[in-house]
């Protein structure tokens, strides 16, 4: 059943992304056009607050009606007041949804966002004349709001496809401090506790050497790597580098800050960022709309899923007390060498060990339970693992026998940061499947 929604969703992508009388326009084309809309010299730099931002608010609303998007906000936009310097600026957010088809799932959300305001103009001083120069930002962030704009249609064209809703949401005066974000999970929306997920779109349009596609998800979450692991795998034409890191501070950030699993895509700062010559004709539309289809996938995979996606943990750095010291714990991503099992990762640990020496419960098999167990650990200086425990469990006996394997691993390799040994926390899911057609090894 997922194959074939999968199989629907990539020959809906292949359709075009929106007829304009008789005539029918590409994915690119659509791409383009919406990045010279908002970079053209009439918006003057969409800065927050200005009668210009709110022009696009209003494009933004229609487009999304035409996609059959269904509006969560006014034409005009959600709007809210900032206070700066002794100004009080009003800008505003955009707020569309797809809604779900699985009556238990549908009250669950998949938020997509970009903030769609840039820095606005500035008066500049030549030969003793002031000059109005204007910040066009069409990386930051015409190509994130242009890129979000083809996802929500090829979402809204879907449909019935997808089991939780999709909220696209864009966000004014991001460039003020995330503000619009901010407002919308502390002001807007009642249901920030059902948000599953957050994909944020910043800066996506340019390519090179230096500026690759990447998707950072701010801390090691296991199952959002394993999601970008799979889409790696699936026939898409682009594969953004996976950094468990955060890049740069955006509207993805305040969600992860609340446990929400977060997923920034950028292809990173240029010496164009923040300046005039941050302009449309240096993007990689090629690229973006390549990503355009991998959101989509991403978005797919996330909505359609049985369970939530583990919180973000916020866990980077922490300190535990060992005998009457304290000890510096790392994560995997917060370390110059990660520690390693038998020269592998953790996947190198599931299968050749794990696996090869978990037991699946007699009682669990007769009961049909399965499923899911994700285990947290240390790996200390020396290489011993010590400190595991369950932070998402299935059952009682399932959970104890992932404790029992991982306590009696061999010692690995430790991390490293600056050429010295450090303790290293591990996170790993461990699946207990009853199908015969399994490729696991657990013994019954």
């Amino acid at each position: 059943m997922r194959r074939s929604r999968f199989v629907l969703l990539f020959v809906l992508f292949l359709m075009p992304c929106m007829v304009w009388g008789q005539h029918i326009d590409s994915i690119g084309i659509c791409l383009r056009r919406n990045v010279e809309y908002l970079t053209d010299s009439a918006r003057l730099g969409r800065g927050a607050g200005t009668p210009q931002e709110l022009e696009v608010a209003r494009y933004l609303h229609d487009q999304l009606l035409k996609a059959g998007v269904v509006m969560l906000s006014p034409r005009d936009g959600e709007d809210f007041y900032v206070a700066l310097q002794g100004d009080t600026i009003h800008s505003r957010n955009v707020i569309g949804i797809v809604e779900g088809y699985d009556p238990q799932l549908r009250n669950e959300y998949v938020v997509v966002g970009a903030h769609y305001d840039h820095l606005g103009t500035s008066l500049l001083t030549r030969d003793g004349k002031s000059e109005r120069q204007i910040f066009f930002g069409a990386d930051d962030n015409a190509s994130g709001v242009a890129t979000m704009l083809e996802v929500a249609k090829q979402v809204a064209l879907q449909g019935g496809l997808f089991r939780r809703s999709v909220i696209f949401a864009f966000f004014g005066a991001e460039e003020l401090g995330m503000v619009g974000s901010w407002y919308f999970l502390n002001r807007s929306f009642n249901h920030v506790d059902d948000i599953v997920a957050m994909i944020n779109l910043d800066m996506v349009g340019r390519s090179g050497r230096e500026n690759t596609m990447q998707v950072y998800t701010a801390d090691a979450n296991v199952e959002l790597m394993e999601i970008i692991n799979m889409l790696s795998g699936r026939a898409l034409s682009i594969a953004p580098k996976y950094t468990p890191t955060d890049y740069f501070p955006s509207d993805h950030r305040l969600f992860y800050e609340k446990g929400i699993p977060v997923a920034l895509f950028t292809s990173g700062v240029h010496r164009d960022y923040h300046t005039v010559r941050d302009t449309p004709d240096k993007l990689d539309y090629g690229q973006m709309e390549q990503l355009v289809e991998y959101v989509s996938a991403m978005v797919e995979v996330i909505a359609n899923r049985d369970g939530r996606i583990m919180a973000a943990s916020g866990r980077n750095v922490e300190q535990q007390k060992e005998g009457d010291a304290k000890e510096t714990v790392y994560t995997q991503s917060t370390v110059d060498k990660r520690a390693t099992f038998l020269h592998g990762d953790e996947t190198q640990f599931l299968n050749r060990w794990v696996y090869e020496y978990i037991k699946y419960p007699e009682s669990a098999i007769r009961n049909g339970i399965g499923g899911r167990v994700i285990a947290e650990f240390v790996v200390d200086k020396a290489g011993k693992v010590k400190d595991v425990e369950i932070v998402r469990g299935v059952d009682d006996e399932l959970d104890a026998q992932v404790v029992k394997v991982i306590q009696a691993s061999p010692k690995w390799k430790p991390a490293q940061v600056g050429g010295k040994n450090v303790s290293v926390r591990v996170s790993v899911p461990v699946e207990f499947k009853l199908s015969k057609t399994s490729t696991f090894k657990i013994k019954k």
